[in-house]
């Protein structure tokens, strides 16, 4: 059985609104218990400096983050057992 032609198309428009209502960013008013559209002035970010550490790595030498300056570092956290 042939579908009818305009099947598609509204096929592809339920899913534009779809994404579109589940793109849209809510807040949460925590006095009031209820969700909905907050305006709040867009707040500008500020980049701070990470504290300085320093330890030992598997291979016996020392790392420390001061001597990392300038150059990106990445942080894995990951656990493994």
């Amino acid at each position: 059985m042939r579908k009818p032609p305009g099947a598609f198309l509204v096929t592809m428009l339920f899913f534009v609104v779809l994404l579109s209502a589940c793109s849209r960013e809510t807040q949460v008013d925590t006095s009031s218990g209820r969700s909905g559209d907050a305006e709040q002035p867009q707040q500008e970010a500020t980049a701070e400096a990470a504290p300085d550490f320093s330890f030992e790595t598997f291979e016996g030498e020392g790392f420390s983050l001061a001597e990392q300056r300038g150059t990106p570092v990445v942080l894995n956290f990951w656990e493994s057992w």
